[in-house]
C-alpha cells in the first residue's frame, strides 16, 4: 500500500513482493522470448498458459531465494543484470548461453567499449536503476521465520501443483514444443544468463592449475621437408568475424576481394568451410587443437598442447603476432606479441618489420598473424578511409539504427581491407621467396550475422546458429615454385575447393604440409593430402 511521504513508497508482504517481482520480470524483460515462442507456436492459449506456468515457477524461485536479508540485494542485482541482458538481446537479438558468456568474459577493453552506447545507458537507467530504486523504497514485511517458512512451502506447493495441472492438460503440445524448440530457453531472462553462469563456472573450475598434457611426443620432420633446398615459411593468418558469404572469391556479387585479383591464378578459395564455434573463445583454440569440434573441450585447451607446440618441438620457429588482445592461452609456450597498444589498430600493423624479423631468424618458421578483422559492432573502426569502397555506411555500434544497406556497406569495407592485408602478406612472402619456400593460409574464426532474421553479431548457440555465423572463408596462396618444391598439384586442389571442410581440418593439414609425422596426424582430415605427389 502507498505510504505517502514516509521513508517507503510501498509496503508489501514478502509473498506479494515475490509474485509482483516475478510478474514484472516476465513482462518487462522477456519481449524477445515471447516473440520467439509465438513464432514457433502462434496460439494465444498456448502462449498464455506458458506465461502462467513461467510466472508460477518464477514465483517459486523467488520464494526460495528471497528471505529477510537477501530479498532486496538479490532483487536489485537481478534487476540490473536483467536490464543489461535485455538491452543486448533487444538490440542484437543475441541468444545468451555459456558460449556468449565466455565470449564476454574473454573480451578486451576495446571490444567491450564498442558495445557501450547512450542507448544502453538509457535502457539500464529506465529498466534497471529506476526499478531498483523502487525496490529499495518498498517496505517488505517479514512475518517471522516460522511463518515465512510455512508460507513459502505453501506458495511452492501450490505453484507446483497448478503448473503440473496446466502442463498435464496440454502435455502433448508442451512436450512437442520443448522437444523441438530447446534453444528458445536461451532467450528467457533470467534463466538464460543464470544457466550460462553455472556452465561457465563449471568450466572455469576445471581450468585450474593442471599439469601440461603433451601430445605428438613421437613427432618428427620427414627428410623431404628438411632437405628441399630452402628454409620453409608457413604463415597462418587467422581472420576475425569474416563470413564466407561476403567474399567475392566465393561468388559474392561485390568486389570485396579486389585487392587479391593480381594473385588470382595462385589463389585457392574454399567456399564451404564451417567454423568450430561461433565465438573466438571457442573457435580459436579449437582450430589449433588435434580434437575436432565434437571432441573439443574449452576447459582443457589452455593446458593441452596444440599445433603451435607440435611445430615448435620438431624444430620450427613458432611466432604468434596479434593485433587483438590475447590468444586464448594458445601461444603462452611460444614467442608471442600483441602489437596494438591503443584501443584499436588497423591490421596492417601485423606486417611491421615482418620481412626483417623473418630474415634474421633464417630458419624454418610457422607464423600466426591474428587479425582484428571485421569484429563488430563498430565495423567502421576496422579500416582506414582508403578502404572505404562502399557507401553510405553504418557509423555507429547501434546496428538497429542503420539500414540494411549501410550495414552491408560498412561490413564489406572491412572485408575489402582484409583483402588488402592479405595481398600485403603475399607481397612480403614473394619478397622472401629467394630465401624461403613460402605459403599463406587464411581462415576466419567465425562468421557474423548482419541483420538476417533480425539477428546481429555472433556467438549464437551452435545448434541454432545461422550459416552466416558458421560458414567462414578459407583462402590458400602458394607460388608456382612452392608447388614444385612441395609437389603440390594446384589443379587437384582447385577441384577440392568446392568440397565441405571445417576447422577440424586445420591441425592435420598443417601437420601434413609442414612434413610433421606423428601418430596424432589424420590423413583423412588433411586438405592437401590427396594433392601431394610424394
Amino acid at each position: 500500500m502507498p505510504l505517502g511521504t514516509k521513508k517507503y513508497f510501498f509496503e508489501l508482504k514478502s509473498y506479494q513482493f515475490g509474485f509482483i517481482y516475478s510478474l514484472i520480470t516476465l513482462v518487462l524483460y522477456n519481449k524477445i522470448f515471447l516473440e520467439k515462442v509465438w513464432a514457433v507456436y502462434p496460439s494465444v492459449l498456448f502462449v498464455s498458459l506458458m506465461f502462467a506456468v513461467l510466472l508460477l515457477l518464477m514465483n517459486v524461485c523467488c520464494a526460495l531465494l528471497f528471505w529477510k536479508y537477501t530479498v532486496k540485494p538479490l532483487a536489485v542485482l537481478f534487476t540490473l543484470v536483467n536490464a543489461f541482458v535485455f538491452y543486448f538481446m533487444y538490440v542484437y537479438h543475441a541468444a545468451i548461453d555459456r558460449v556468449m558468456l565466455l565470449n564476454v568474459l574473454e573480451t578486451d577493453v576495446g571490444e567491450a567499449k564498442a558495445l557501450l552506447s547512450w542507448g544502453m545507458l538509457w535502457v539500464v537507467l529506465l529498466m534497471g536503476v529506476l526499478p531498483s530504486y523502487l525496490i529499495c523504497k518498498t517496505k517488505i514485511v517479514d512475518s517471522g521465520f516460522k511463518t515465512e517458512v510455512l508460507r513459502k512451502l505453501a506458495v511452492t506447493a501450490g505453484a507446483l501443483i497448478v503448473s503440473a495441472a496446466i502442463i498435464g492438460a496440454g502435455y502433448k503440445e508442451t512436450a512437442q514444443f520443448l522437444r523441438n524448440n530447446k534453444p528458445v530457453k536461451y532467450y528467457l531472462i533470467p534463466v538464460n544468463y543464470i544457466g550460462a553462469i553455472v556452465s561457465v563456472t563449471k568450466i572455469k573450475l576445471r581450468e585450474g592449475p593442471k599439469e601440461l598434457v603433451k601430445i605428438a611426443e613421437d613427432a618428427k620432420l620427414t627428410p623431404y621437408w628438411k632437405e628441399n633446398g630452402k628454409k620453409n615459411l608457413f604463415v597462418f593468418v587467422v581472420g576475425e568475424t569474416a563470413r564466407a558469404a561476403n567474399f567475392s572469391l566465393n561468388g559474392y556479387d561485390r568486389p570485396t576481394n579486389e585487392p587479391l585479383t593480381e594473385y588470382g591464378a595462385e589463389l585457392l578459395s574454399f567456399a564451404d568451410v564451417s567454423s568450430c564455434g561461433t565465438s573466438t573463445a571457442i573457435s580459436l583454440p579449437c582450430m589449433f587443437s588435434k580434437d575436432g569440434r565434437r571432441d573439443f573441450e574449452k576447459s582443457t585447451s589452455e593446458y593441452t598442447e596444440n599445433l603451435l607446440d607440435v611445430a615448435q618441438k620438431v624444430g620450427y620457429k613458432v611466432w604468434w603476432r596479434g593485433n587483438v588482445t590475447g590468444c586464448k592461452g594458445l601461444c603462452t609456450r611460444v614467442e608471442n606479441e600483441i602489437l596494438c597498444k591503443r584501443e584499436t589498430c588497423y591490421d596492417e600493423i601485423l606486417l611491421t618489420d615482418f620481412k626483417e624479423r623473418v630474415r634474421r631468424e633464417n630458419r624454418d618458421m610457422f607464423v600466426v598473424l591474428h587479425q582484428l578483422g571485421s569484429h563488430g559492432p563498430t565495423y567502421y573502426k576496422r579500416y582506414p578511409k582508403t578502404a572505404e569502397k562502399f557507401v553510405p555506411n553504418c557509423g555507429t555500434e547501434r546496428l538497429d539504427k542503420c539500414s540494411r544497406e549501410e550495414i552491408m556497406n560498412v561490413y564489406d569495407n572491412t572485408i575489402y581491407y582484409t583483402s588488402e592485408n592479405l595481398a600485403a602478406v603475399i607481397a612480403d612472402l614473394k619478397a622472401l621467396g629467394d630465401e624461403y619456400n613460402t605459403m599463406m593460409l587464411y581462415v576466419s574464426d567465425h562468421g557474423e550475422s548482419l541483420g538476417e532474421n533480425n539477428i546481429y553479431l555472433h556467438a549464437a548457440p551452435y545448434a541454432i546458429a545461422p550459416d552466416e555465423q558458421i560458414k567462414v572463408p578459407l583462402v590458400l596462396w602458394f607460388s608456382d615454385e612452392f608447388a614444385e618444391k612441395f609437389r603440390l598439384d594446384r589443379e587437384c586442389l582447385r577441384a577440392e575447393t568446392g568440397k565441405e571442410f571445417s576447422h577440424d581440418n586445420i591441425f592435420h593439414s598443417f601437420l601434413g604440409m609442414m612434413g610433421i609425422k606423428s601418430s596424432v596426424y589424420n590423413q583423412d582430415l588433411d586438405i592437401f593430402a590427396k594433392c601431394r605427389k610424394l
